[in-house]
Parts: structure tokens; C-alpha cells; sequence
């Protein structure tokens, strides 16, 4: 508990640790911004234990259709041995075997989809993936879909916006406030639903205090999730960050985990 608060951090990407410094360094690359940590669950604990987090929702980016099964393993493999993350599974929307893929994530205990339009170049809203989506709605499972990039306009919040409105049933978290670098469009795009949510992660030290509370009051505090982004940002750091917006209590305690926990325990 940090605070006296129960926090489950809702976005954190780790890597086997063969791969996290190659992996970390390409995101650095990728957004042109320096990394708190390297993307390994040792130093995700590391980071996270120093300010008491309680759990965390762990996911990677399949960028290539061949990676998907080998990362969904290792996801599955940390979430047996800590049984505080919880999994998210990867899938790519251009992979020749989507459909069995995505058959056997159903067997296992995954809460939800990762997907990240940016990094593996997919229009959100192209219709050539709407059957992956289709896929996922029927199933119910909820996508963690990244949103937003300062000069790439692959998962722009009109995209989303489109997509949530083709999919009735489809239930999204739009990472990053709904726009990373686009929290102006986000703003004015995307209508508040019971099926979206929003995380807070890499938002806060780029955002002004009063915006990112007026956007979080708009979909409303309950609909909303504290994210760190492990492992582009240190979990104390970005607790202060959202600290410093000067909530109300029960706003606070809804982020940073009680929203989270009853939206998973609700499919």
C-alpha cells in the first residue's frame, strides 16, 4: 500500500531478461525518450516494491505474428510464479494463424488483449482487422489498446472512437488518457461509455495538473486506471505525479485499484 492506498499499476511491459535491455533501449529509441528502468520483472519489482505496489497488469507487444506465442508464454510463466500480476495476452492482427492463436488464449487465464497499432503499423480502425475485433468482442475480453503518438497517426482517438462505435460490444482501455500526445483530440473525440476505459500512464509529466483531472472527471473517475508504463517510468515518481492532482479520496482510491479489480472480476 502507498499512502494507505491499495495500487495496482494498470500498464507494465516486461521483457525475458535475454531480451529487456534491447527491448527497453528500442522504445527508447522509438519515442526519443530515456527509460527509468530496464523492462525485466526483477527490476519491475524493484521498482515497484519501493513504493509498496500491490499488483500490476503485465503485457508485451507482439511486433512481429511470430512472436505472439513465445511472449504469451512468458507471460503466462511470471503470472503462475507472482501471482500479484495479472496477464495480459499479445496478439498481431497480421499473423496467418490469428484465429487458433487466439482459440488457445481463451483456455488460459488471460484477462485481456494487448495491441499497439504503432508499433505494429496496423491503421486502428483498417478494415482488414475488424475480425480480429470481432473475435475479441464475442469473447469478451477487454483490449489494452495503446493510443496516440506525436507524429504517427496509426491509433489516433477518431480511430478508436470509429472502431468503438462499428463494435458495440467491445470493451477497450485507451491507454495513455486516450491519446499519447494528442490529449487535446482525445478530449474532444472520445465519448465517455461503460465500455471504455483509460489509463493514466505516461500522461502525467506532460500533461498540466488541471487538464489531465478535468479529462479524468469528464469519463468520469471511476472509469479510470493508474498506469506507470514500466518500464519507461519509476513507480514512486509517477505515484507523486498523480498524487500532486489533488483528488478526492475516493477518486484516489478508485485509480489506483478499485476500478481495475472490478472490471476484471466483471467478465
Amino acid at each position: 500500500m502507498y499512502r494507505g492506498y491499495t495500487v495496482i499499476d494498470a500498464h507494465a511491459h516486461i521483457f525475458p531478461d535475454k531480451i529487456a535491455e534491447r527491448a527497453t533501449e528500442g522504445i527508447s529509441h522509438f519515442y526519443d525518450l530515456p527509460m527509468s528502468h530496464q523492462g525485466s520483472v526483477h527490476e519491475l519489482f524493484e521498482s515497484g516494491d519501493k513504493a509498496n505496489i500491490d499488483g500490476y497488469l503485465v503485457c508485451s507487444t507482439a511486433t512481429h505474428p511470430a512472436q505472439a506465442e513465445a511472449i504469451n508464454n512468458y507471460i503466462l510463466s511470471v503470472c503462475k510464479e507472482y501471482p500479484q500480476c495479472i496477464g495480459f495476452a499479445a496478439l498481431h492482427p497480421r499473423s496467418e494463424t490469428l484465429v487458433s492463436e487466439f482459440e488457445k488464449i481463451l483456455k488460459l487465464p488471460f484477462k485481456g488483449i494487448k495491441l499497439h497499432p504503432d508499433f505494429q503499423e496496423f491503421y486502428l480502425d483498417d478494415k482488414s482487422v475488424y475480425p480480429m475485433y470481432e473475435m475479441i468482442e464475442d469473447s469478451g475480453l477487454p483490449i489494452l489498446m495503446h493510443m496516440g503518438d506525436a507524429t504517427r497517426i496509426f491509433s489516433t482517438p477518431d480511430r478508436l472512437e470509429r472502431v468503438l462505435n462499428d463494435f458495440p460490444r467491445l470493451r477497450v482501455i485507451a491507454a495513455h488518457l486516450g491519446g499519447y500526445r494528442r490529449w487535446k483530440e482525445a478530449a474532444e473525440i472520445l465519448k465517455p461509455s461503460d465500455r471504455l476505459r483509460l489509463d493514466t500512464s505516461s500522461c502525467l509529466d506532460f500533461m498540466p495538473a488541471d487538464e489531465a483531472v478535468g479529462f479524468i472527471r469528464k469519463h468520469g473517475a471511476e472509469n479510470c486506471f493508474f498506469g506507470v508504463d514500466f518500464p519507461m517510468w519509476d513507480h514512486e515518481e509517477e505515484l507523486e505525479r498523480f498524487f500532486n492532482l489533488n483528488l478526492t479520496d475516493n477518486e484516489i482510491r478508485g485509480i489506483l485499484s478499485e476500478n481495475l479489480i472490478e472490471w476484471i472480476r466483471s467478465f
